[in-house]
């Protein structure tokens, strides 16, 4: 430390020593400062390992003794307050775990509830595959093996259409295709030309024919005398359009009018129809499988296990889901377990519906639209209807397939 001139020139001994007094202060405080830096230094770096830990993400998959994937499976990190649910290929994922070593419990109504311990991975992600033994009643499955029985106003138009004796473009055919005009989407069929009458109309003529083909609007003819112009209707406001080359395929009920032939081809129109709009499901942050674990945890609603008579189907009205057409016909097979509550008086909750296990998404939508209309006899317990949880199995085999089965075995 150096001190100012004017001080050191006081020459008295009593200045002396206060200079000697403000060195020896000097020195220590510095020193101070410098013991306090120094240890500031190691603490820095004995809590630098601890600051500086990484984070390691679990990610798995739950699935049952048969090896399918199980959705809607809560799985808790215990500990921590973190939790993650299963999805629809039964995986699951936490994104930053800190633990030295993690322990996962994992619990899903009808199955028997689990915990595993995952160790600190030497990499930053650990893999885990838990398998759950089901401990539910096993009901005995519906069984669903025929495709859709076609009724309402596009009944006929569904079925000429498994008959392939024409062209046909269905509604989600006409919307992939988009096209800006019914000629745009002529165009596309095999022997059929277009061509321009005039600056605003376009006529039609298949397989070479010398005339434009008959034209049908919801059953009733359109072109009685003159060549009907196609392209005044949009193409988006139709639900099926059918197209016939001669009158040996056209279906007897449309091979002919009194003012025309179909000897130059026959097109059908079917317009869409408005559909009541189903009614909206409220939305949850919770899905229906937490929810459903949820009302069971309160005692709101029962498991099998807890009632004296558990709910069944009603067999007199019975409700079976539809084989989704492309699946059939592909000869796919497959099964849900669907997961539901059925109300005190019979009724689905359809709130309530969700997925244990499903090997395809369009069998699970079938199967719920079912359950809309399905009635069952509810629960019983002390006397009483209850509500009861209920997983419900079902299985599509084709008719070929099932034969030999009984109808609901």
């Amino acid at each position: 430390m150096r001190l100012p001139f004017t001080f050191l020139a006081a020459g008295s001994a009593a200045a002396s020593r206060r200079c000697a007094a403000a060195m020896s202060a000097a020195a220590m405080s510095a020193a101070a400062m410098c013991i306090a830096a120094i240890c500031a230094a190691l603490l820095l770096a004995v809590a630098r390992p601890a600051l500086a830990q990484e984070s390691y993400a679990i990610r798995g998959s739950v699935r049952d003794a048969a090896g399918a994937p199980i959705e809607g499976v809560q799985i808790i990190l215990s500990g921590t307050g973190l939790q993650a649910e299963s999805g629809e290929n039964g995986r699951f994922t936490f994104g930053k775990v800190f633990a030295n070593g993690a322990q996962l419990q994992v619990r899903r109504l009808g199955f028997r509830p689990d915990s595993i311990a995952v160790g600190t991975p030497s990499g930053g992600e650990a893999m885990v595959v838990l398998v759950l033994e089901r401990i539910a009643i096993a009901l005995r499955p519906m069984l669903v093996s025929s495709r859709r029985v076609f009724d309402g106003p596009m009944a006929g138009f569904q079925r000429r259409r498994e008959s392939g004796s024409g062209r046909f473009f269905t509604a989600s055919d006409i919307e992939q295709r988009n096209p800006a005009r019914l000629s745009d989407l002529f165009r596309m069929v095999p022997g059929l030309r277009t061509s321009a009458r005039s600056t605003s109309q376009n006529s039609m003529r298949i397989r070479g024919s010398r005339c434009g083909p008959v034209f049908w609007l919801d059953g009733q003819p359109l072109n009685n005398v003159v060549e009907f112009d196609y392209d005044a209707l949009d193409p988006h406001t139709f639900e099926g359009i059918e197209i016939y080359s001669g009158p040996a395929s056209v279906p007897v009920e449309f091979q002919r009018d009194r003012f025309g032939s179909s000897s130059c081809g026959t097109v059908l129109l079917w317009s869409k129809r408005g559909d009541l709009r189903p009614r909206r499901e409220k939305r949850s942050v919770s899905s229906a499988a937490t929810r459903v674990a949820t009302l069971v945890q309160e005692r709101q609603v029962f498991t099998d296990r807890d009632v004296d008579v558990a709910a069944r189907v009603d067999s007199i009205q019975l409700v079976r889901p539809v084989y989704p057409d492309s699946l059939f016909t592909a000869g796919i097979r497959g099964s849900v377990l669907a997961e539901f509550v059925v109300n005190a008086v019979g009724e689905v909750q359809i709130e309530t519906f969700n997925v244990v296990t499903a090997t395809h998404r369009a069998f699970v939508e079938s199967v719920r639209e079912a359950l809309r209309e399905q009635r069952y006899i509810p629960a019983r317990r002390q006397g009483a209807a209850v509500a009861q949880v209920v997983q419900q199995p079902f299985e599509f085999v084709r008719e070929n397939a099932s034969a030999r089965r009984s109808p609901d075995r």
